[in-house]
């Protein structure tokens, strides 16, 4: 068609042709005029929107500390948690809150939605994090009577609802969020509602330093949603014994819980852990969750193998955690798995494992220059309250100086020497025994080869 004009119009007269070509040039001319014309008006509709409503964002970390209580009449103690705000680098699986205020001035009410978009620099489609999440995955503990019992006393922000009606005023939303992995992070904040207004964006990195100190930690928490077991009170307990009361560094400090807590992140982390430490090296592990057995869960030799619940029912198996000791090549590990069924994880009367680990067929969890606490039998369940693991609160309160009924600390302890420090093997004796006196139904163990 465009062919068959082209040759009419060559064959018209010169006059009409000229008349044809300035008609096409002023048609052309009024497309643009009227298209310049429409992207001004939206431009300056777009900046009056701008002009109408002020953002800003930020976020704050906060920071677990514990001060444990005595045990008396035989009771459980009880952990005092508060978080406070600090301003330091961020590490894996800190707990952060995310700000976005908005300054609505002469706007239409509207019903409308705060929404944060959170993702690696690299990502192009982000995660959208929920303010009230009932299954918690960056939040300690779930957003239901617990969340707005507890929030005031542990020292937490109010989360507001991110649906409302937008009127004229100032509203701030928050979110929670931990980040799971070094590196760059970016959260897009804007209100969806009438078009999406106030678009903002704030960016922050989780740096992977290395220091001279050669003390490591790995703690794992993991609280399935509809099955909360306050695993995740355990690990602000390990958290606050390693960093905040033995000084670890925090960038050696690996937190993984709940939504950070997949087998990728876990697996990532042992392997840049590894990386890092020699036989000299002071390594931590420690599990707080679900466990279990499975008859052949992993590709050692071993018939029953123990397994740990991560975040959407993956998986870590016993046999992960004994290649992991066995790379980092460390003499000194402490290990603690507060777990049902767990003696699949360092129990000394494993003798699958001892067997077939002794034979070269596979790596051991029971090796020289390891402590190995498991908070159950094969066949036995955990204890656990509402202030978290029985093996885990009795352990972290050893660390801490804790005293029972009769006035023992795990250092002065018949078990303890009494020289005023309390040592991994004196607070391991003094936990395990004051489990058997609390209750018998957990039947802890403690395996020294160290």
């Amino acid at each position: 068609m465009a062919k068959l004009l082209l040759v009419d119009i060559y064959y018209l007269p010169m006059n009409k042709k000229f008349g044809i070509l300035v008609g096409i040039i002023l048609a052309v001319l009024a497309a643009i005029i009227i298209l310049l014309a429409l992207t001004g008006r939206i431009e300056e509709e777009a900046k009056k929107a701008e002009e109408r409503i002020n953002t800003n964002c930020w976020f704050e970390l906060y920071e677990p500390t514990i001060d444990f209580s005595d045990i008396h009449r035989r009771k459980i103690p009880e952990p005092d948690l508060r978080f406070y705000e600090f301003d330091r680098k961020l590490g894996v699986g800190d707990q952060i809150f995310l700000f976005y205020r908005v300054k609505i001035k002469e706007m239409e009410e509207f019903e409308g939605r705060a929404r944060c978009i959170i993702s690696g620099m690299e990502e192009e489609i982000g995660e959208e994090l929920e303010a009230l999440d009932p299954s918690h995955p960056y939040a300690p503990c779930s957003h239901d009577e617990n969340w707005f019992k507890h929030a005031n006393e542990l020292g937490f922000p109010e989360i507001p609802d991110q649906h409302r009606l937008f009127r004229r005023g100032e509203y701030t939303f928050v979110w929670s969020y931990k980040p799971s992995w070094f590196g760059n992070y970016s959260a897009r904040f804007y209100i969806e509602g009438n078009g999406n207004l106030g678009e903002t964006s704030l960016d922050f990195t989780v740096k992977g330093n290395t220091s001279w100190d050669n003390r490591w930690a790995l703690i794992i928490c993991v609280d399935p949603p509809s099955k909360e077991i306050y695993s995740w009170m355990d690990g602000l307990a390990v958290f606050n014994t390693v960093y905040r009361q033995y000084g670890f560094p925090r960038s050696h400090v690996i937190f993984l819980s709940n939504a950070g807590a997949t087998r990728e992140n876990v697996l990532n982390a042992m392997e840049w852990i590894s990386n890092h430490t020699d036989s000299n090296s002071k390594l931590v592990f420690w599990y707080s969750g679900h466990g279990g057995i499975e008859l052949k869960g992993d590709s050692d030799p071993e018939l029953i193998d123990g397994v740990l619940t991560l975040w959407n029912d993956q998986k870590l198996y016993d046999e992960d955690v004994a290649e992991f000791f066995a790379k980092s090549k460390s003499m000194h590990i402490l290990s603690v798995v507060d777990a049902s069924y767990s003696r699949e994880f360092g129990g000394p009367d494993d003798t699958g494992e001892a067997i077939l680990g002794g034979l070269g067929f596979q790596e051991r969890i029971e090796e020289k220059g390891r402590i190995l606490i498991i908070s159950s039998t094969t066949l036995t369940r955990s204890y656990r309250s509402e202030k978290g693991g029985l093996l885990t609160t009795l352990m972290t309160g050893a660390f801490a100086g804790i005293k029972d009924g009769l006035g023992f600390t795990a250092d002065n302890f018949p078990y303890g020497n009494g020289d005023g420090k309390i040592s991994v093997e004196e607070a391991a004796w003094w936990t395990v025994i004051h489990c058997r006196i609390i209750n018998f139904l957990g039947f802890p163990e403690l395996n020294d080869c160290h």
